[in-house]
């Protein structure tokens, strides 16, 4: 019965990081907790796993054949997801695990009401966001900046950050909904969470067994999300799940102050 639970699970967050274009440990990290009773720290290693092998793959091959990908950025944005996750795993694992529950449901707040306020411009044209995408070297650094700022907490909370870039590269640079998620797939490509990963794996806070398992239906669920996104509103998907990180975020608090 876990196994089956795992499987889908795992199905489910591939549907996620297809859908939204985030890594999906915004829901697996909790599920982990609630549902299969994992320690908060073994929980994030647990979660930092799945971004190793390239599950976001399907998803971003979708993307890609809709013209919903700057390759450029998400070059950039892969290089500060993987030097801001290791400041963010070292400084992630000494912690407390209530304090960790505390902080990761304070970032899926703060992501909530970044990609609420995001929602008031999904619907922006194309033709607006191809301006905006002339590469420049202020442009290049700021989304590099942004993306390290992203893996130190995605690398903190054991997440694949693309829930804070998604709604940044838009409100900051001016990308369109669509393609915001299909270059964030691109950070989910190389094993950008490969050195906040070896900080939890040191320190003993990684199920392999279970990471193992989630794989198969994280990528398959990628692929599965990536068509759905090209038929669903972008403004209501964004919505949605923007509540549903709220109602999470503010379920980890409530649960970290309550044990």
């Amino acid at each position: 019965m876990t196994i089956i639970l795992i499987l889908l699970l795992s199905l489910t967050v591939g549907v996620l990081v297809g859908l939204l274009g985030i890594g999906g440990g915004v829901v697996l990290v909790p599920a982990l907790v609630y549902l299969l009773h994992y320690d908060q720290h073994m929980a994030q290693g647990t979660s930092l796993f799945i971004l190793l092998p390239p599950i976001g793959l399907g998803a971003l091959r979708e993307y890609w054949k809709n013209g919903q990908v700057d390759l450029r950025a998400g070059i950039h944005c892969a290089l500060g997801f993987l030097i801001g996750g290791y400041g963010g795993g070292k400084i992630a694992v000494p912690m407390p695990s209530n304090a960790l529950k505390v902080i990761f449901g304070c970032f899926l707040m703060m992501s909530a009401v970044l990609l609420w306020r995001k929602t008031n411009a999904v619907n922006a044209s194309e033709a607006a966001d191809e301006g905006i995408r002339k590469e420049s070297v202020l442009r290049a650094i700021g989304i590099s900046c942004m993306a390290g700022f992203c893996g130190v907490a995605a690398g903190m909370v054991g997440i694949g950050g693309g829930v804070l870039l998604v709604p940044l590269l838009s409100l900051l640079f001016g990308f369109s909904q669509h393609r915001a998620q299909g270059t964030s797939l691109i950070a989910l490509i190389p094993p950008t969470g490969l050195l906040a990963f070896l900080a939890y794996w040191k320190a003993g806070y990684v199920d392999l067994h279970t990471g193992a398992l989630l794989v198969p239906g994280v990528f398959i669920g990628g692929i599965l999300g990536g068509m759905l996104a090209r038929k669903l509103n972008p403004r209501r998907m964004a919505e949605v799940f923007a509540a549903l990180m709220f109602v999470l975020g503010g379920w980890q608090v409530f649960s970290a102050w309550r044990g």
